[in-house]
């Protein structure tokens, strides 16, 4: 089971150009830290807010997101992914999916390049989407 961070989890909840790579990555098996429903959730917002989603299903977007992938308790990583964000450059948020991929000993999934050099540089297989 890799990692997927929050621009692979939205690219696939709301069909974005590229989604049937995230789909396949969603069907291999996927896990996320919980930060990524807040992510999808400030997406839906923008998307609804912009009319390229409908408004009165975006909760029920959102529940069914989390059907699809496993979530990680980001609290025991949050210090490992501070110091990943300091020395490499990257926001906590992104080092929290590498922090993630890191502990777990598996691969992360990504739109995000910055992102993916950084957990290539930690010695994560990355897959970029």
């Amino acid at each position: 089971m890799r990692v997927i961070d929050a621009s692979v989890l939205i690219k696939y909840v709301t069909r974005e150009e590229g989604w049937t790579r995230a789909r396949r990555v969603m069907e291999e098996g996927a896990a996320t830290v919980e930060l990524a429903l807040k992510e999808l959730a400030n997406a839906l917002w923008k998307k609804a807010r912009r009319g390229e989603v409908d408004a009165e299903h975006v909760g029920e977007i959102l529940l069914a997101s989390r059907s699809v992938v496993k979530l990680i308790d980001q609290g025991p990583i949050l210090e490992d992914a501070l110091r990943i964000a300091i020395e490499h450059g990257v926001t906590v948020y992104d080092a929290l999916y590498i922090a993630a991929a890191l502990k777990g000993r598996t691969s992360l999934a990504t739109c995000d390049r910055g992102q993916a050099r950084v957990a290539e540089a930690l010695g994560i297989s990355v897959e970029l989407l």
